[in-house]
């Protein structure tokens, strides 16, 4: 059996002399008004660049990718991301991110 007498207080109000001290550090205070950039200041492209990322992680995703690619652009190749979003029943943005995507790996 290990000795806890060491790290425990002898007494319920007395603190042991080798206790650390925690610091306090100051909350940081985040300011809006000072961010690298708003979303009015970004272009499509770099919004898309930034959500693939997220993208990818829904779920559901891949396989989306995958039934565009083989079933949906061969049948109508220039579709537009509100029709492919009624057909899948997805988001639009989802539908954008794949159809850039598609067109990326064309490229």
């Amino acid at each position: 059996m290990s000795d806890l007498s060491n790290f425990l207080p002898k007494k319920r109000n007395e603190k042991s002399s080798s206790s650390l001290k925690l610091q306090k550090s100051k909350p940081r205070i985040i300011d809006r008004k000072k961010s690298p950039f708003s979303l009015e200041q970004l272009s499509k492209e770099q919004l898309i660049t930034l959500l693939e990322p997220v993208m990818a992680q829904i779920p559901g995703f891949a396989a989306n990718l995958a039934w565009t690619r083989q079933k949906i652009l061969p049948q109508n190749p220039t579709i537009h991301p509100e029709e492919l979003a009624q057909q899948l029943a997805i988001p639009l943005l989802e539908a954008y991110v794949i159809l850039a995507q598609l067109q990326s790996d064309q490229d």
